[in-house]
């Protein structure tokens, strides 16, 4: 699932056409369960770390990944004793600080929750002043969303909750960027005043321009690459829920909205649906849902959490079939190229948050395990924004088990890359 590195401190360009992948509308079957682990390899990216390390993500070649972490020993004279923001280099296999300052000095807040544009010349995290905003009194620290351009080292504000509740405070609470880094997407919680919302903008960081998007209720935000489209959750809180937590996409170009948790015939379910995805081309979206009424047949585990794939050009809309008859799918990502699923699972009887990781095919259908040690023991596991590259080869995660790759884990947890061939 996305978005659990903050629990876990606390606690310790497309070749194959989308209609192709999911025509025709119905369910992707796997009656036999996941299928083995393809040729594949893992690997430990924070080897030797002393503190725990999530949230990663990665570029869309596959080559860069950023994660948040709390250990003090991935980089020289790390000693802001919070967590921090970095990059490593699978190919140099080199780990930089990404949570600077503007001036490149070690940064007094740190940062987290990082996301990396695909070309991989961007970071998007969330820190607290990192740069003097035009009108901000002296020894104010602003607190929100910053990019850092790793060619120039420029770092700017993005934005936080005073752009979105001026007369409140709230959390942030995700962010998404544009392939060329051009457009981020940030959501914030409200906090203090009035009954609990979500506010959604999206910075256009060459023009400065602010679109905040008008429902209150706008979260798991996550931008195509080229920033056209943004997919996001009308999260309503418990415990009044009316209406049903759903799903949309928005064209923030035409300003078109419309509704993604709907079966082919037209009809709107009334089950609760979140945790949406969209793929870089912007071609297909994934989204969970508890509906059972979004494509014909029975639901071979009844009830329960499904992903559903939606091509956003015909419509077609198709169920991704749990990897075990009974449990729980959730949070999807989607490739670059539109092509794989990545998903979590919780199979019942487990505790809610002992997910593990699969990867489908949309073209195949066919599932393989994401995040299991070399015997095939699945493994409990998260993900940040965007884990896979562009083809869905790479794709990195955060697991407490130390059994995934060789060597010694890290305290609280590690970030580790699979490539699958």
């Amino acid at each position: 699932m996305r978005g659990k590195f903050r629990s876990m401190l606390l606690a310790v360009a497309a070749s194959a056409c989308a209609t192709t992948l999911l025509a025709p509308t119905g369910a992707l079957a796997a009656p036999n369960g996941p299928e083995k682990a393809e040729e594949s390899s893992v690997r430990r990216v924070t080897e030797g770390a002393n503190g725990p390390s999530g949230d990663a993500s990665v570029s869309a070649n596959g080559r860069y990944v950023v994660f948040g972490s709390s250990a003090d020993n991935l980089v020289p004279d790390d000693t802001n004793a919070v967590p921090d923001v970095f990059l490593h280099d699978l190919r140099t296999r080199r780990t930089t600080r990404v949570s600077l300052t503007a001036d490149g000095a070690q940064a007094a807040y740190g940062g987290s929750a990082p996301v990396i544009s695909a070309a991989g010349r961007y970071v998007v995290f969330r820190s607290r002043g990192l740069v003097q905003d035009q009108g901000q009194e002296e020894g104010q620290e602003q607190y929100g969303y910053f990019r850092r351009d790793l060619r120039t080292g420029a770092t700017e504000r993005v934005g936080g909750p005073d752009d979105l509740y001026p007369q409140d405070s709230g959390a942030l609470v995700g962010a998404s960027v544009s392939a060329d880094g051009r457009y981020v997407s940030f959501t914030a919680r409200q906090t203090r005043t009035g009954r609990p919302g979500h506010r959604t903008a999206v910075r256009d960081l060459r023009t400065g321009e602010l679109t905040v998007l008008e429902s209150p209720w706008a979260s798991e935000a996550h931008l195509s690459d080229d920033g056209r489209r943004l997919v996001h959750w009308e999260s309503v809180p418990a415990p009044v829920q009316h209406p049903p937590s759903r799903v949309f996409l928005l064209d923030l170009r035409s300003g078109e909205s419309r509704r993604l948790d709907v079966a082919a015939d037209g009809s709107t379910t009334t089950a609760r649906s979140g945790y949406p995805a969209i793929s870089g081309n912007g071609r297909v979206a994934a989204f969970s849902s508890w509906a059972t009424d979004l494509v014909p047949g029975e639901d071979p585990n009844g009830a329960q959490h499904d992903i559903f794939v939606t091509d956003l050009r015909t419509g077609a809309i198709r169920r991704l079939d749990a990897p075990l008859a009974q449990g729980w799918s959730t949070a999807p990502s989607v490739s670059r190229d539109g092509r794989y699923v990545v998903f979590g699972f919780t199979p019942s009887g487990t505790t809610w948050g002992t997910t593990h990781l699969y990867r489908t095919d949309l073209r195949t259908g066919r599932t393989t395990p994401v995040s299991h040690a070399p015997d095939g023991t699945p493994a409990a596991a998260t993900t940040g924004e965007r884990p896979l590259d562009a083809h869905g080869r790479t794709i990195v995660f955060s697991s407490a088990d130390g059994g995934l790759a060789p060597g010694t884990p890290s305290p609280g947890g590690d970030v580790y890359v699979r490539t699958l061939r």
